[in-house]
């Protein structure tokens, strides 16, 4: 269970600015995403900063998943 609440876009408590905010992500939702959605102003801020390291960025995809493994494997990882 989680220990912050995660916010259901679809539900009709949830805050607008926040559903607004989460559209954003083509109706894929993950739970940080939820749970960061408790602040909306913050979960704009993460999805701008995303924006820019992973679309605007110079790193090619290939050099991006490299990262990921070489963090995979020196973290011990196996997944």
């Amino acid at each position: 269970m989680a220990r912050i609440p995660l916010v259901d876009p679809d539900s009709g408590d949830a805050d607008p600015r926040a559903r607004q905010a989460m559209s954003q992500f083509g109706g894929v939702h993950p739970n940080v995403y939820r749970a960061i959605a408790n602040h909306p102003g913050a979960l704009g801020a993460f999805s701008a900063f995303g924006k820019v390291i992973y679309f605007e960025g110079s790193v090619t995809a290939g050099q991006r998943e490299l990262a990921y493994l070489t963090a995979s494997v020196a973290n011990h990882c196996h997944y």
